[in-house]
C-alpha cells in the first residue's frame, strides 16, 4: 500500500510539474483529462455536521409542512402565476435567503443544506424550484459574491426577507448560450456620473417583478470592449418590462420577461465587481444556478422513481403486476441508478462549493447536462409505466414533463454545454501537447518527447490510479472506475494528437469525451457516497445495489464512448446524410 501511495503521489507530482506548469493540480474533473485521480478532493463524501444536519432536519420538517399545506402545483401550473402568500410564505421561512450572511437576515446554509431544500420545492412544483433559483442561486448572487459593503447593506436584508425579488439579466436575441455575444451597451457619462445603458434583454426569469436585477452590457475599458456587471432597478428612468409574462410550455408559474433600456442612467456606485470583469461575474454565478439544477432535477426525479415503482408494484395487467415484467423492471432500475448518481453528484458538487474551491465550473456543467439529461429520461420512463394515465392532467406527469424540457436549455444549452465538457478539460493538457504533436504521429512518443522521460516514468505516468475504497463491497467498482480514469487520459491524447487545433470543431468527439468525462465523475461520487455511508456503518437497504448497479451502467457508457474515439465510429457517414439533407 506504501509503494502505490508513492506512485500515486508521484504521478499527481509529474502532472502538476510537466502538464500544469508547476501548478497545483486544476479541479477533479479537470485532472481526469490527464488520467490523475485526485482523491482529495473526492473523498470523503461531504455532509453537513452533526449541528448543520440537525438545523437541516428541523427545517425541512417545517418546509415540508408548509409546501404540503400552502404549494398547489396545479393550479400554479394552470394560473400561470405563484400566489403572493406562497411567494411571503417562502420568504419568512427564509427559504429566499438560506445561502445570505445572517448579518444580513439571511439563513447562511451551507449550499448541500440549500440545494436539500431546493430538492423538496422541486418534488412537487418545477415553476417554484425555478423561480427559487433565479431570485436566489443567480439573481442576488453576484451581490452576494461582488458587491461593495454598501451595496449589500443597501439591497440584502429587504432580498433577505423576501420584501422584495431578483433577477439575472444575460439572454439577449444574439446572446445566449454564447454570452460573450452581448449587445446591450453601457457609456459612461462623466459629466452625469452615470452609465448610460441601451440595449433589449429577453427570457428573463423574474424580470419583471425584480426589484433588483444584475445586469451586463457591454463597455469600454480602456479602449477594449469589455462586459460589465450593474445593478439595475425598475425605478431607473429608461427601464421598459415589454412582456411581464411570456406565455411558455413549462415552467408557467414562473414569470418570463422580455426588457428594453433606453437611455437609462445607472449610478456610478451601481457597476458590481470590477469594470470589465463582467464576463467572470456572470460564468461564477452560473456555477451556482448549475448546482442548484441539479438538486431540482433531483427531486423531480426522486419523485418519480417512487411514483413509479409504486405502480409497478399495484398496477396488474395479465393477473399479475407489472412489476413482474422485465422491460418495467429494467425501467424501475435505470431510474433509480440514475436519480441515486444525480443525488450524489450534486451534494458532491455543492461539497466543492462549500469548501472553497477555486475551480468548479467544468463540475457544475457535468452536473447540469447530466441531471436534466436523466431527468427527462426518468420523467419519459415514468410516464410509459403508468401509461394511458401519465397522459391525462389528474397525474402531475405531464405538467412536470412540459417544466423539465427547460431544464436541458436554461442556463446554458446542453448542447453547448457538452462541447464546453469535452473541450474545457483538454485545454491544459493540449496546450502543453501543441508544441509536439504536429510533427510527431505516435501518441506515446509524443508524451515522452513532451514530458521528456524515459519508458519507465511514462508508464509510472500513465499507471492506473487507486481509488481509496476501504470497504469489500466496492473494491471490483473502485478498480473498474481507477482503469477508466487511465484510459480515458489516454483518449485525451489520442484526440490531441489526432485532430489537433481541429478538435475544437469535432463536436461529435467532442460529445463522447464529454459523455465519459461526466460517467467517470458520477461514477466517483456514487462510489464516495457508498464508502462514506458503509463506513458511517448505516443501514444501506437498497441503496449499496442500486448505487453499484450505476456503476454498471456508467462503466459501460464509458467504454462505449471511448472505444468509438477517432475510428470506431459513423461520423463521416452521419455529417454526409445531415449535409446532404441541409444543402451546405
Amino acid at each position: 500500500m506504501a509503494v502505490d501511495t508513492a506512485l500515486r503521489e508521484e504521478q499527481v507530482r509529474l502532472a502538476e510539474e510537466l502538464l500544469f506548469s508547476g501548478k497545483k493540480l486544476p479541479s477533479f474533473a479537470k485532472a481526469l483529462y490527464a488520467g490523475i485521480f485526485d482523491a482529495q478532493r473526492v473523498f470523503p463524501f461531504p455532509q453537513p455536521d452533526a449541528a448543520q444536519q440537525a438545523t437541516l432536519d428541523t427545517y425541512l420538517k417545517d418546509l415540508n409542512a408548509f409546501l404540503d399545506t400552502h404549494l398547489d402545483p396545479d393550479w400554479i401550473d394552470r394560473q400561470a402565476d405563484i400566489p403572493e402568500q406562497v411567494i411571503r410564505g417562502l420568504g419568512a421561512l427564509g427559504l429566499l435567503s438560506c445561502t445570505i450572511d445572517k448579518r444580513y437576515g439571511g439563513l447562511e446554509f451551507s449550499q448541500i443544506m440549500y440545494c436539500k431544500a431546493v430538492e423538496q420545492v422541486a418534488r412537487r412544483c418545477g415553476s417554484t424550484a425555478l423561480f427559487i433559483n433565479a431570485h436566489q442561486s443567480i439573481g442576488m448572487k453576484a451581490l452576494l459574491l461582488y458587491g461593495t459593503e454598501a451595496q449589500k447593506e443597501r439591497w440584502l436584508t429587504r432580498l433577505a426577507k423576501g420584501e422584495c425579488l431578483a433577477a439575472f439579466a444575460l439572454t439577449e436575441e444574439n446572446a445566449g448560450s454564447d454570452a460573450a455575444g452581448i449587445e446591450t451597451r453601457a457609456v459612461f457619462d462623466a459629466q452625469k456620473n452615470v452609465w448610460i445603458i441601451n440595449g433589449r434583454k429577453q427570457w428573463i426569469t423574474n424580470g419583471g417583478i425584480a426589484e433588483i436585477l444584475t445586469v451586463m452590457a457591454r463597455t469600454e475599458i480602456e479602449g477594449k470592449d469589455k462586459i460589465t456587471a450593474f445593478l439595475v432597478t425598475p425605478d431607473l428612468p429608461g427601464f421598459k418590462v415589454t412582456d411581464v409574462s411570456l406565455e411558455k410550455v413549462g415552467m408557467r408559474g414562473s414569470k418570463t420577461a422580455k426588457l428594453e433600456f433606453e437611455n437609462m442612467e445607472v449610478p456610478r456606485e451601481n457597476v458590481l465587481g470590477p469594470l470589465g470583469r463582467g464576463l467572470h461575474v456572470a460564468l461564477h454565478v452560473l456555477d451556482f444556478g448549475r448546482t442548484t439544477f441539479g438538486s431540482a432535477c433531483t427531486g423531480a426525479a426522486r419523485y418519480c422513481v417512487e411514483r413509479a415503482t409504486e405502480h409497478a408494484r399495484t398496477r396488474f395487467q395479465f393477473k399479475q403486476p407489472i412489476g413482474k415484467f422485465e422491460l418495467v423492471k429494467e425501467k424501475i432500475a435505470r431510474m433509480a441508478a440514475y436519480t441515486y448518481a444525480m443525488d450524489a453528484m450534486t451534494q458532491l458538487t455543492a461539497g466543492l462549493v462549500d469548501r472553497g474551491e477555486e475551480d468548479y465550473m467544468l463540475e457544475t456543467a457535468i452536473l447540469k447536462v447530466f441531471a436534466s439529461d436523466h431527468q427527462w429520461q426518468i420523467l419519459f420512463d415514468t410516464m410509459q409505466i403508468f401509461g394511458g394515465r401519465s397522459f391525462f392532467t389528474d397525474e402531475p406527469f405531464e405538467r412536470m414533463m412540459r417544466d423539465a424540457r427547460l431544464n436541458t436549455i436554461g442556463e446554458g444549452s446542453n448542447d453547448v454545454l457538452r462541447a464546453f465538457i469535452g473541450l474545457v478539460g483538454m485545454r491544459d493538457v493540449g496546450m502543453k501537447f501543441k508544441d509536439v504533436a504536429d510533427h510527431l504521429k505516435s501518441p506515446t512518443l509524443g508524451l515522452g518527447k513532451l514530458i521528456g522521460l524515459g519508458k519507465d516514468s511514462l508508464r509510472k505516468f500513465f499507471v492506473t490510479p487507486e481509488i481509496p475504497v476501504h470497504r469489500p463491497e466496492l473494491k471490483q467498482e473502485a478498480r473498474a472506475l481507477g482503469e477508466r480514469v487511465r484510459n480515458f487520459g489516454l483518449a485525451i491524447q489520442k484526440l490531441i494528437v489526432h485532430h489537433k487545433e481541429n478538435i475544437m470543431d469535432r463536436q461529435l468527439e467532442l460529445n463522447r469525451i464529454a459523455e465519459a468525462a461526466m460517467n467517470l465523475y458520477a461514477a466517483t461520487a456514487v462510489l464516495s457516497k457508498l464508502e462514506t455511508e458503509l463506513q458511517q456503518d448505516r443501514k444501506m437497504g437498497e441503496g449499496l445495489a442500486v448505487g453499484k448497479y450505476f456503476c454498471v451502467l456508467a462503466f459501460d457508457t464509458i467504454d462505449r464512448e471511448l472505444a468509438a474515439i477517432v475510428h470506431n465510429n459513423r461520423d463521416k457517414e452521419t455529417l454526409r446524410t445531415a449535409e446532404t439533407l441541409l444543402g451546405l
